[in-house]
C-alpha cells in the first residue's frame, strides 16, 4: 500500500507550497468538519474549534485513512449526520 501511495504522488516544487491561494466569499457557508488522526495536528483541530467546524478524532498518525479505512469512512459519515 505504502508504494502505491508512494508512486501516486506528484513531486511538487517547494513554490507550490508557499504561494498565496485566494478563498472565495462564502466558502464556509456550509457545514464544516475536521477529522483528527494524529496529535502533531491537535493546533489545526483547535483552529477548527474556534471556528465552528465539529471536530472528531480518530487515533492515528498521518494518512491514517489508509490505514484504516474503515473506521475513518465511519467517522466521516458520523460527521456528516450531526448537526
Amino acid at each position: 500500500m505504502r508504494r502505491t501511495v508512494v508512486e501516486e504522488q506528484p513531486t511538487l516544487p517547494l513554490s507550490y507550497y508557499e504561494q498565496h491561494i485566494p478563498v472565495p466569499d462564502g466558502w464556509d457557508d456550509h457545514p464544516c468538519s475536521y477529522l483528527l488522526f494524529a496529535s502533531q495536528y491537535e493546533d489545526v483541530a483547535a483552529e477548527a474549534r474556534e471556528r465552528g467546524l465539529r471536530v472528531a478524532h480518530l487515533p492515528g498518525e498521518h494518512l491514517h485513512q489508509i490505514i484504516d479505512p474503515e473506521a475513518t469512512a465511519q467517522h466521516l459519515i458520523e460527521l456528516a449526520r450531526t448537526p
